[in-house]
């Protein structure tokens, strides 16, 4: 049986997780959809390179390196950035001359379903083996990406000598929204939270300490719920203003060249940390919520409140109280927490890392 070999090339982080998870798949997929009379194998490789905005035809330039290297027959990118093409989102590409694919998994969406992604890799492999109309793959590929529509064009690029296809979505407010999404869950804001957990504990242990007494039951039973929601919303927000000024973590952009680029950096910070921090509420309300039914006895609480007011509703409104108002004194606590985990969840950070790899590799 003739053996073909298909190397995925991630960036690091989580389009690497992605990579692993999907080479244990596609071998199956690809018999199923393009030669079951051939035995794939696939293997996988991280470049720090490929997560480098600027320099995708780089990218192409590798090629002949990595087949000669590992012998492989189709080579797929696949980015954790954003590309742009003339003012388009281009969610993949893929080089005519060299027959090379470069998938952009923020243009996914949140999160590029790892399904999608493998019937991504496949398209590409059987319309390069059956010599495809390269048209033909936009249909396909608006079938993967359902929410947005996807566009074609090919062009040649004098950066790279090659004739290029390019499958897009446009920069409206939609492509956009689904670009910084996508972008947000490469940050991976769950890894974020786990730089939080101290300050977990440390809003749960004011917060108890504070619902012993009164003041706190009697302000959360007056208080309406647009008032609580608007508490909240501002607890939310403080958090996220802080841990974004206390790290570093927004881009400058007066001064520096693709501006675009870098408010798309910023937009993704913004929403990882509102994510992060709305996760961290959920998990310290529902600490409080119980605490609260643990350490207020309605017995007790008669004593201040009416006890026609004693009820769930009651619980419910002491606990998220008593979470939007730890949140905003807690917040102040996130300035001494582990601040490589937290920048290691911003593309600028990941960026200025990978280019340092870039410009060691330049002097070697």
């Amino acid at each position: 049986m003739e053996t073909k070999y298909v190397g995925i090339v991630a960036a690091p982080g989580t389009p690497d997780i992605l990579a692993k998870q999907i080479r244990k798949e596609l071998p199956e997929a690809l018999n199923e959809r393009v030669d079951p009379d051939i035995e794939w194998e696939v293997g996988t490789y991280v470049d720090p390179l490929t997560g480098y905005a600027e320099q995708v035809e780089e990218l192409y330039e590798k090629t002949d390196e990595y087949r000669e290297k590992y012998g492989w027959d189709h080579i797929i990118f696949i980015t954790d950035l954003p590309i742009y093409r003339n003012g388009n989102i281009v969610a993949v590409d893929i080089n005519n001359g060299t027959d090379i694919g470069l998938i952009s998994l923020p243009a996914y969406g949140w999160p590029p379903i790892k399904k999608s992604t493998v019937n991504t890799i496949v398209s590409i492999i059987q319309n390069i083996r059956h010599n495809g109309d390269k048209m033909l793959l936009k249909d396909e590929f608006n079938s993967y990406l359902k929410t947005s529509k996807i566009y074609y064009e090919d062009g040649y690029f004098e950066e790279t000598d090659a004739a290029y296809s390019v499958y897009y979505m446009k920069d409206g407010w939609r492509g956009r929204f689904r670009l910084i999404s996508g972008m947000s869950w490469a940050n991976n804001p769950f890894n974020m939270m786990r730089s939080l957990s101290n300050v977990v504990a440390l809003a749960f242990a004011t917060g108890t300490f504070s619902m012993i007494f009164s003041t706190m039951w009697n302000l959360s039973n007056v208080f309406p719920t647009g008032r609580l929601l608007a508490i909240s919303l501002m607890a939310i927000i403080a958090m996220a203003l802080w841990i974004i000024i206390s790290h570093n973590l927004w881009e400058p952009l007066k001064g520096k060249r693709n501006r675009h680029i870098l408010r798309l950096y910023n937009g993704a910070t913004l929403m990882t940390l509102f994510l992060s921090v709305l996760v961290y509420f959920g998990i310290l309300f529902v600490m409080f919520f119980t605490g609260a039914v643990v350490l207020l006895p309605p017995d007790y609480v008669v004593q201040h409140i009416i006890p026609d007011e004693i009820g769930i509703m009651f619980y419910i409104e002491v606990a998220w109280f008593a979470t939007s108002l730890t949140t905003i004194v807690a917040a102040i606590g996130t300035g001494v927490q582990d601040k490589n985990l937290i920048r290691k969840s911003t593309y600028g950070y990941r960026q200025r890392y990978r280019e340092q790899y870039r410009d060691a590799g330049e002097e070697a």
